[in-house]
């Protein structure tokens, strides 16, 4: 059994941590192990843009120790919360990767990043350019700390009804009724996830899983699920 999680944001503890469930946490790392699962930990299980890893660290402490317990049945796939510095290590089978393959279920696995113009990396190894994502993520936590906790909430509620007005406005613009059969939430702020999902199948892939969007969500495309 291959069991998928990701975006849990670890934090230090403090207003900014959004993390709360370590007890939770730690009863579904037990069942992990009792059915001999498979866990796949699909990006941003640690808060790496808002708190240093030491304080991460210290703040969930049994939840780091259980989860490297695990040993070989955990894998870590990157995401752009936590892409620095696990980046340098996806090369040297350690358990963590950028992306995660099953040929046996034709399925991929990604943070979903990448396709995000807000949020991915151009090329952190040569020299680290901080996409615009992380910009607004620290101006959050500077308002989450000194105004109210929830601020990350009201960002987040703004941005989906953001999202959600522009989708209803293209299409009336194509003159399509958002109530309609022929209307498709795009995936993504500028339906980049759905495009991606679009690409994999045409390569063969059954199954894709993202993380990212925070969104729990099942979707059929064509010959595929994501």
């Amino acid at each position: 059994m291959k069991v998928f999680i990701s975006d849990l944001h670890l934090g230090d503890g403090s207003r900014t941590d959004d993390f709360s469930r370590d007890r939770e946490l730690l009863e579904f790392l037990d069942f992990i192990e009792t059915e001999d699962a498979e866990l796949i930990i699909l990006g941003d299980f640690l808060e790496l843009w808002q708190a240093d890893l030491d304080r991460i660290l210290f703040a969930h402490a049994k939840v780091i120790e259980r989860l490297l317990k695990l040993n070989g049945k955990l894998t870590y796939v990157i995401g752009n919360h936590d892409y620095i510095p696990f980046i340098r290590y996806t090369e040297l089978g350690l358990g963590v990767c950028q992306e995660y393959h099953s040929s046996s279920l034709a399925l991929i696995a990604e943070h979903g990043h990448k396709y995000d113009i807000f949020n991915r990396y151009k090329n952190p190894l040569r020299a680290v350019q901080w996409p615009p994502g992380m910009y607004f993520t620290l101006a959050v936590a500077y308002l989450e700390r000194f105004i109210h906790p929830d601020i990350d909430q009201w960002a987040k509620n703004a941005i989906l009804r953001f999202d959600d007005f522009t989708q209803k406005a293209i299409s009336l613009k194509n003159k399509v009724n958002p109530s309609s059969s022929e209307y498709v939430k795009r995936g993504g702020h500028f339906g980049e996830f759905t495009r991606a999902v679009k690409a994999h199948i045409a390569k063969g892939i059954k199954v894709v899983v993202f993380g990212h969007t925070h969104n729990a969500q099942l979707e059929a495309i064509g010959t595929g699920i994501y």
